[in-house]
Parts: C-alpha cells; sequence; structure tokens
C-alpha cells in the first residue's frame, strides 16, 4: 500500500535525514539544493516566516520519495495570500521531488495535497524542467489530484556543454569572443600578475574537512561590492554561508577565484554533482571593470575542460556575460494553481501572468506507457498513472 507521511516541524524531519540522504543518492540529476542540509541552511533562515510541509511517500513502508514543501506569504494589492511551493531560492535552473520514482511520488503527494488541510490559497512550483527530466510528471501530478495548473513563466539559462575538447569548443565561438579574450586579458594585466585558482574539496567526514572560510570571505567580499549593481538578496548570502560547511563535507563546492597581484579581483561560487556545475555567482569587483569577468570565464571553461567536466549552467542575471560563451541553454517552467474563490489568490494569478512575458509553446502531451519503476509505485486506489511525453 502507498502512503504519505506529512512532517510539519524541523524536529520530525531530523529523523528522516538518513533516509532522505539514500533517496537523494537515487535522484537522477540530482542537486545539492535537494539534499537534508540544504533545507536545514534554508529553514534556518527563512523558517521563522513559513510553514513547513515535507510529505514523506511510502510503498509497503517502504520509502519511494520525498516531496519538499513550505508555505509561505506573498503581498498582494488586497492583502497577503498564502503559497505553497519549494523551499529554494533561484539557485539552480531545476527542483523537484526527491528519490528514484517521481511520477509515483509526486502524485500521491499532491494528491494528499488536495485531500488535506487548505493552508494555502495558492500552489506554485518554479523550476521545473518540463520536457526535460520531468518529463511532464509534475503537471501531470497535479492533473491527477484536479489541482489544474497553469504555466507561469518561463526562466531560460544559459550552459556550455563539454562534450568536446577545448580547441574545438573556441573554434566554434564566435571569432569576437576570442578577440575579446585576448583584449582582457591584456587588459587586466596592467593592474599587474594575474593567477587564477579553484577549489574542489573532495568531501569526506563531517567537520573533516578544511571549509575554506577565507575562500568564501571573498566570495562575500566580491557580491558586496557589486550588491549596488545587482539585485541580491541578503538572505540568500545567509542560507549559502549556513550551507557552506555540509556542501564541503558533501564535496559539492567549486569554488574559482582571479587574484591581481595577489588580491581577489573575480569569482565564482558554484554547487557540482559529479560533473554538472550550477553556478551560484559569478561576479568581480567593480575597480577592475568586466574583462575581469570575461578573463575569469576563460580560464574557468578551459579548466573544466581539462578536469573533463559535463556542463555548466549559469544564473540569468549573468545573461550578458556569458551569453558568448554558450552553447546551449535550458529553460525552467512555473506551474501554478490558485483558489478560485480566494479575491488575493486571483490577484496574485493575475500578476504572474502579467510577469511571464514570452512562454514558450506548450507541446502536445502524448500518453506514453509507465516506466517499470513507476507502475510498482502507483497508487492503491489502481487508477494507472497517466505520463506525458512531448512528441
Amino acid at each position: 500500500m502507498i502512503a504519505v507521511s506529512e512532517f510539519n516541524t524541523f524536529d520530525e524531519l531530523a529523523n528522516l535525514r538518513v533516509t532522505w540522504r539514500e533517496l537523494w543518492e537515487r535522484t537522477p540529476n540530482a542537486s545539492f539544493v535537494q539534499s537534508w542540509d540544504w533545507l536545514r541552511s534554508y529553514w534556518r533562515v527563512y523558517g521563522d516566516n513559513q510553514e513547513l510541509r515535507t510529505l514523506l511517500v511510502t510503498l509497503r513502508t517502504k520509502p519511494i520519495g520525498i516531496v519538499p514543501l513550505v508555505t509561505q506569504q506573498v503581498d498582494t494589492t488586497l492583502g497577503s495570500t498564502s503559497v505553497l511551493t519549494w523551499p529554494t531560492n533561484a539557485f539552480v535552473p531545476f527542483y523537484g521531488a526527491v528519490g528514484p520514482n517521481p511520477a509515483a511520488t509526486l502524485s500521491t503527494a499532491f494528491s494528499h495535497v488536495s485531500r488535506t488541510r487548505r493552508n494555502w490559497k495558492s500552489l506554485e512550483l518554479p523550476q521545473i524542467d518540463e520536457f526535460g527530466q520531468d518529463n511532464l510528471r509534475t503537471k501531470n501530478a497535479l492533473r491527477n489530484a484536479r489541482l489544474k495548473p497553469c504555466r507561469n513563466d518561463a526562466v531560460t539559462h544559459s550552459v556550455v556543454n563539454m562534450y568536446e575538447s577545448w580547441d574545438r569548443f573556441m573554434s566554434n565561438r564566435e571569432r569576437s569572443l576570442q578577440m575579446a579574450l585576448l583584449q582582457a586579458e591584456k587588459l587586466v594585466s596592467h593592474f599587474g600578475p594575474v593567477s587564477f585558482h579553484r577549489w574542489r574539496p573532495e568531501g569526506g567526514q563531517v567537520g573533516g574537512t578544511d571549509r575554506r572560510w577565507d575562500l568564501f570571505q571573498v566570495f562575500e567580499g566580491i557580491r558586496r561590492d557589486i550588491k549596488g549593481r545587482t539585485r541580491y538578496d541578503d538572505r540568500e548570502l545567509a542560507v549559502l554561508k549556513d550551507a557552506h560547511p555540509s556542501a564541503v563535507d558533501a564535496g559539492a563546492v567549486d569554488f574559482c577565484s582571479l587574484t591581481v597581484s595577489g588580491r581577489p579581483a573575480a569569482c565564482a561560487y558554484s554547487y557540482r554533482t559529479e560533473g554538472r556545475i550550477e553556478n551560484v555567482f559569478l561576479g568581480a569587483r567593480e575597480e577592475y571593470g568586466e574583462a575581469t569577468v570575461t578573463c575569469l570565464l576563460g580560464y574557468l571553461l578551459r579548466d573544466s575542460f581539462m578536469r573533463d567536466d559535463e556542463s555548466i549552467v549559469f544564473q540569468p542575471r549573468d545573461e550578458r556575460q556569458v551569453e558568448s560563451w554558450s552553447n546551449s541553454s535550458v529553460t525552467s517552467i512555473t506551474y501554478g494553481h490558485y483558489a478560485k474563490l480566494s479575491p488575493t489568490a486571483q490577484l496574485l494569478r493575475r500578476r504572474r501572468a502579467a510577469e511571464a512575458g514570452d512562454i514558450p509553446a506548450e507541446r502536445p502531451p502524448v500518453n506514453v506507457e509507465v516506466a517499470a519503476d513507476d507502475q510498482a509505485t502507483a497508487p492503491a486506489s489502481g487508477l494507472r498513472l497517466k505520463v506525458y511525453s512531448g512528441a
């Protein structure tokens, strides 16, 4: 029998740490942001103003998946409205259920959400890899739970895929980029000797790895220097700082810096899982100019090619700086559901629609055979899970 257990306090959730880790390790393309340690850091910063609602899905008492959710308040012109959403910031492109059976986990979890206490008026699920890893599972789960979803927003991330050599990659870039890199190196060298450093902890026992707080302070200092020019939330930094020790212990940190005459001039702070890198921050001190970021990107990418990394995903706010380097992109979608009889929820729906702008056209869904793992964990009602795939 398939069942759902709900956790509403972090003290209760602490007992789930080992199970969460085991499921996270079996999650396809898992991100550090989906880990138990990340949620702990998120909750330390945002928990005072939110309600926790994490769902554990079990099949015959065996855990098969986790859906982390929180309820938060969002302001509208008629007052605040309660929104059920993921416990995450926009640090990574995609988010979703934890575990190897996302279709069954999501379908069972949202059926539970639909029929139990409604401590929310709106449901918003950003960072959905609609036609990629998610493969419309989240949308299908919402439909099965009679929570008709609407597509609110699309966010595009530039990506560098490293399926070829560095020389081949550069030969396929515009000549203007190659000239810009050479010019940037000359400009930056006028300030003094330039050096590139990269730190990747291998992880290990908790507390057994040097956390390199000196490097995190470099990140803080550069971020502080550009705060007036770019939107960066102090709470975002607080979550990253709290999560830093756990990320180091997990071997999930990737830190790159460019120094000029021994002084940090630019840096990139990222999370990595195996060969996949999700850039969280990219920036340089204002006094050195954008040429420093160009140099950093050139050295960073060349080093990643040499290390046989798979890909690097960048933040949308860095689009102008990375678009010339990009050889691919990924797009995430937000699914929303809003209570029809709630004025504040409907106001939020209209706001999201106005903010959305151009959203890629939805591919027509077609029914496909459910994977064996997902069939094995279908809801106890006996209803066949509907899975949609792009045509």
